[in-house]
């Protein structure tokens, strides 16, 4: 089985503490660590728009051909 690998989809926790700094909020490397794991694992709404995303761009593709 293929799977995609790509950069844009590489997040670290440097981006969740970018994302805390933002917000005027302090978070160790513990806690980021945290929010970027829940943030992935098991996230069915996540899950729900790449879903939706391949979706159309099969759509897209079929057309265009």
């Amino acid at each position: 089985m293929k799977y995609y690998d790509g950069s844009e989809l590489l997040w670290s926790i440097e981006d969740v503490q970018a994302q805390a700094d933002n917000l005027d909020i302090e978070l160790n490397v513990e806690e980021s660590e945290n929010i970027l794991t829940s943030t992935f694992k098991d996230n069915e709404y996540l899950m729900q728009l790449i879903n939706e995303m391949i979706t159309d761009n099969i759509i897209k593709y079929n057309d265009e051909r």
